[in-house]
This record gives structure tokens, C-alpha cells and sequence, in this order.
């Protein structure tokens, strides 16, 4: 577990703003290297980062691909509130970005086309885009004659009605580089069963699938070529669950697995006097192996959150976001906070973005009022914000009652464009 404080890296999405997608009518949130959306259950969390998602899948894919895996159209659509009849035709999601010598904005909307023939359309796309000294922008319209015309950025293409541009400038610089960077993004919601799994080496592989695949062979890659990041891991995990001393791949024939070194001596004292002398491997005295199978929930789920945030994409740059579901979850509450504090290290490489309905996760020295995002249901909308200022003030003053308001519901969210972002 590293103990350097580090400047946290410039965020890669610095603000986003949501219109019309599922139970956002409307939002304009300011992220920072971590942020916490905290929130009870079907706020509106997971809803706001699908909107990010939907932005890498919608480029990787197209965006009728994209809408497809959630369901359709319909299933994304903002409906409005009950019986007010304020449902739209259309969703758009604008993001502000940051990365390895430039910076851009990048603003989609899609919806219905009926009068085309078609179910769906890119009904807009514009790009601002600059990297060094280099300055890019285009913007395309509405849909005409079954086409887009691209203009002077791309003379002779013809965009059908629900394609993207950036996909076929991504090609050539400097717009390569943008593109890649939004299609190394990784969402992670996490699968006990997924991270438990047998993985075939013969397919080599450094990042960890978003449902928690691959964790083995993450974790092989960690030992082989980032040794203190893999001591670092080891180090959490002694932190988050007791008595185990650190986690490693585990080969069966050409597949890979994981598995766990836990201490079987006296507790306390004797657990730290190993661990600092370094008798923490398989074959030392009192050194167990327990496999996959043997773990608890909360361990695994413990050693799959810290695999995606040091995985070693995430640490050269190449995933610019890890975004966590609720990574708190089967964790012991007394010990949930040293998640808060791992993504909090994490964010000196990437940017790192959780869920959390947890109180106890708000319950560490990590936690600052700054970093969090609350997120509530109100008439079937979900509201997205900072801290009113004058709550971060009381909480500056009194940090520890940061877990019990909001346990009590008493933090409320003040959209980021009201100017009382404490970010």
C-alpha cells in the first residue's frame, strides 16, 4: 500500500452534461480525478454514468448498436413525470475533456427520425478539439435527404443517418488521439462469479473485463511487470480483509485463476511481525494458500476492485477512466473506507468514478465534500450535483458527520451550472 502523496492527474472527463437520457431530464456535472456519486438506491447513479458509456459504445460500435444493448429507443428516452406528458423525442450528452496535450468537447444527440424512415438518427455531433498547437472543430446537422454532409472537415464523406464522424477522422491526427482515449474508458460492475472464473491464457490479456473477467491474468501481469503496484494491492488487501497476507494468479494447465495467501499463526502482533520481514509467501511458517473457490464474496470482490484500478492500462495512461458500481459491496462496513482511500491512490494515474449508496464508504480520511456528487430521485428525476456551499462549510467544520448526513438524507444536490460547485 503506497504511502507517497501525489498530485491526483488532471481528470479526462471534467464536466458532462445529460439531456433527455432515462431518468435525466437534465444535468450539468463537474467531475474531478475521483468523484463519488452517493445516492440511495434508484436515484439515477448508474443512469449517469450509462451516459458516459454511452458515448465510448456509441464510437466503438454505432450508435443504433449502442441504444440496441439497452434496449431500445424507448428504454432510454427521458418519459417525464408521471401523466405531464413531458416525454422527448431525443437525448443528448455533451462531454469536457482532458487528455495528453489537449483538450475537446464532444457533443452527440440522437433520436427518432420518423419522417426519414428510420427509427433513430444522429440528429447532431459537434467537435472542439486542441491538441498543442493543432485546432480541430466540426459540427453536423440534422439529417438530409438520408444523409449528413460533412462539409469542409471531411469533403466528399456522407454520413448515413446514424453515424458518427469522429470513428473516420479517428484515422488521422490529431483527432486519433481523442478517440482513443474515449474508447479506453471502462465501466465496471462487478460479478462474483466473472472474477472467480477459469481464463484461457492463450488469448493474452492486461485489462480487466467490465464484469470482472481476466482478474487472474491482471494480476500475473501486475507481478511480472509492476512489482510495487502488485506489493501495493497486497498491501490494501491486508488492510480490507484480516489476516490475509496477498493475492496471486493461479495457473491450472493453460487457464489461470486466482488465489489468496492468508496468516494461520497467532493474530495481530505475530501477522505484522511476518508481513514486515516479508514471510508472506506460500511455504513460510503459518502461510496458508486458500483457491477461488475457498474466498469469500468480499474477498474476491475486494481483490477485483483493486485489479481494476491499478491494472496496468490504467497505470500508463491508456484507460484515462475507471468507473466502479458500487465497489463497497459484500465489504465489511468497518473497513469500507479503505475503498475510498485505494480509488483515492488510484487517481494519481486515472480517473477514477464510483457509485456508492454506502454511508460507511463516506467514512474515511479520504472523504472531502469536494469530491462528491449526490445524486437523488425527486418526482421521477434524478437530480445531480455538488454540495450546496453551505454545506460543504459545515462539513468542513465538522467532517465526521459526513457518514450520518447522509444516512439521514440531509445532503442534497445543487447542479454544478448554479455556480456552488465546491470542485
Amino acid at each position: 500500500m503506497s504511502t507517497n502523496a501525489q498530485k491526483a492527474a488532471r481528470p479526462f472527463v471534467s464536466r458532462v452534461r445529460v439531456q433527455g437520457f432515462r431518468s435525466v431530464a437534465e444535468c450539468d456535472v463537474r467531475l474531478g480525478p475521483l468523484t463519488v456519486l452517493a445516492g440511495f438506491n434508484a436515484a439515477g447513479k448508474s443512469n449517469f454514468l450509462d451516459a458516459i458509456r454511452f458515448v465510448r459504445d456509441a464510437l466503438a460500435l454505432s450508435p443504433t448498436r449502442a441504444i440496441a444493448q439497452r434496449g431500445g429507443l424507448d428504454s432510454i428516452l427521458w418519459r417525464g413525470r408521471e401523466s405531464a406528458g413531458e416525454g422527448v423525442d431525443s437525448f443528448s450528452i455533451t462531454l469536457e475533456l482532458s487528455f495528453a496535450g489537449g483538450d475537446a468537447t464532444y457533443h452527440v444527440r440522437v433520436g427518432r427520425a420518423p419522417g426519414l424512415g428510420f427509427p433513430l438518427a444522429v440528429l447532431g455531433e459537434t467537435l472542439i478539439l486542441a491538441v498543442g498547437d493543432e485546432r480541430a472543430e466540426y459540427a453536423v446537422g440534422l439529417v438530409d435527404d438520408r444523409e449528413r454532409r460533412v462539409g469542409d472537415v471531411a469533403p466528399g464523406v456522407r454520413l448515413g443517418p446514424d453515424e458518427l464522424l469522429l470513428p473516420l477522422l479517428g484515422r488521422y491526427a490529431p483527432y486519433d488521439i481523442l478517440l482513443q482515449a474515449l474508447l479506453g474508458m471502462r465501466f465496471h460492475e462487478l460479478d462474483t462469479p466473472q472474477l472467480r472464473g477459469l481464463d484461457d491464457t492463450r488469448v493474452r490479456q492486461v485489462r480487466l473485463g467490465e464484469r470482472g473477467e481476466h482478474l487472474g491474468q491482471v494480476l500475473r501481469a501486475l507481478s511480472d511487470g509492476y512489482p510495487e503496484v502488485k506489493d501495493s494491492v497486497d498491501g490494501w488487501m491486508r488492510w480490507l480483509i484480516p489476516s490475509l497476507l496477498g493475492v496471486d494468479h493461479r495457473m491450472q494447465g493453460d487457464y489461470v485463476t486466482i488465489q489468496a495467501r492468508f496468516w494461520t499463526g497467532d493474530p495481530n502482533l505475530p501477522f505484522w511481525e511476518a508481513v514486515n520481514a516479508g514471510r508472506v509467501n506460500a511455504g513460510d511458517p503459518h502461510v496458508e494458500v486458500f483457491e477461488s473457490e475457498q474466498l469469500s464474496e468480499g474477498t474476491i470482490r475486494a481483490i477485483g476492485v483493486l485489479a481494476a484500478l491499478n491494472q496496468p492500462d490504467a497505470l500508463d495512461g491508456t484507460i484515462p477512466l475507471v468507473a466502479l458500481e458500487e465497489p463497497e459491496l459484500a465489504i465489511h462496513p468497518a473497513k469500507v473506507s479503505g475503498v475510498l482511500s485505494a480509488m483515492a491512490e488510484a487517481a494519481n494515474h486515472t480517473q477514477v468514478i464510483a457509485t456508492t449508496q454506502s454511508s460507511d464508504l463516506l467514512n474515511g480520511e479520504e472523504t472531502e465534500s469536494s469530491t462528491l456528487r449526490i445524486v437523488e430521485m425527486d418526482a421521477g428525476v434524478s437530480r445531480i450535483g455538488s454540495l450546496s456551499g453551505h454545506m460543504q462549510d459545515v462539513l468542513r467544520k465538522n467532517p465526521d458527520q459526513l457518514p450520518e448526513f447522509h444516512r439521514q438524507g440531509w445532503l442534497r444536490p445543487v447542479g454544478d451550472s448554479e455556480g456552488e460547485s465546491g470542485a
